[in-house]
């Protein structure tokens, strides 16, 4: 049944140390999410849980987006922090190069996900639960962080120096994170929206985690061409586009050949993929991978072969010798 009444508003004061004088909200029907605000507590069975603030948008340096269908929240049972994603739904077409597909955000597609990686130390943990109207509510584990993304662009080493030292470790966890993935495709499984800021730290250099599954994709192969995203920018140390080479030359002193449309991304044609022309000690075999994600590589130029399945990329990666990479 959970808290009731002053033994609710005790324990809320017992774990926050806030002297909350007047009884919170409970929810437990969270249809109407938006009305959910900070104080307020979601009833799920007999679990309560004390929402603190609505999760932000965090990505590309932004934190001032809310997504108000994701709450950070106490469990005042184990006294634990939690995230609570409720049900929201949204529809919107992707595209890679002339492709295009639907992209259906999907809570049960999510909580599948959790239950196939229960227990496997690179995707977030977490467990499903209804509310009163049968809504399906998500209650995950707080990664620590900080993502693979923020990481990387908070690294204050240039390019070269990254790849001497820092470079061979993160590419180990990254390419355990590609083999988690290939499990999660052997289970009948999908991540739907892989990016670098959906890979977190579970500590320094320790492991990463995936998060983030509630995208449901009608081509599912998108996790591989996303993967490619992810391995440009562990192996740049960061994204480049064109911009970045035009507004900060520095970055590139080793920078001398012209770029060309078959240099780009595949799924982004701003950003290059052919790293060696910016960084031209990345080693052959290693770039030879990155350019299977260029748009020379796209299905309608005639010119390359993307990789058909994440298994094939994890093959690839597999055969590197990171160990010998001295520049």
């Amino acid at each position: 049944m959970g808290y009731q009444g002053p033994d609710l508003l005790e324990r809320i004061r017992q774990l926050t140390g806030r002297d909350i004088r007047r009884p919170p909200r409970i929810f437990k029907d969270t249809t109407e999410f938006m009305f959910i605000n900070p104080g307020d507590v979601v009833r799920l069975g007999d679990s309560d849980y004390w929402v603190y603030s609505n999760a932000r948008e965090g990505r590309f340096g932004i934190d001032d987006q809310p997504k108000f269908w994701v709450k950070k929240a106490l469990d005042l049972g184990s006294n634990t922090r939690k995230i609570i994603k409720l049900v929201f739904r949204e529809t919107f077409k992707g595209r890679i190069g002339p492709l295009s597909f639907n992209c259906i955000r999907s809570p049960e597609k999510e909580a599948d996900v959790l239950s196939a990686t229960q227990g496997h130390p690179n995707f977030m943990q977490g467990r499903q639960a209804r509310d009163s109207a049968g809504n399906l509510v998500r209650i995950l584990d707080i990664v620590p962080g900080p993502s693979l993304y923020q990481y990387l662009r908070d690294l204050d080493l240039s390019h070269r120096e990254y790849f001497n030292t820092l470079f061979p470790k993160v590419m180990d966890r990254f390419l355990e994170s590609v083999a988690a993935i290939v499990h999660l495709h052997e289970q009948g499984q999908h991540h739907g929206d892989i990016r670098a800021d959906h890979l977190l730290w579970t500590g320094p250099l320790k492991a990463l985690a995936w998060i983030d599954f509630d995208y449901d994709m009608d081509g599912p192969d998108m996790d591989v061409f996303c993967l490619g995203n992810v391995l440009q920018q562990v192996v740049g140390k960061g994204r480049h586009s064109i911009e970045n080479i035009r507004t900060t030359p520095g970055a590139y002193p080793d920078f001398k050949s012209g770029l060309e449309s078959g240099d780009m991304s595949l799924m982004y044609s701003h950003r290059v993929m052919n790293l060696q022309k910016l960084f031209p000690y990345i080693p052959d075999d290693l770039n030879g991978i990155l350019m299977r994600f260029s748009s020379s590589s796209g299905p309608c130029s005639g010119t390359g072969k993307p990789y058909a399945g994440a298994k094939g990329l994890l093959s690839d990666l597999s055969k590197l010798d990171l160990k010998k990479i001295r520049v």
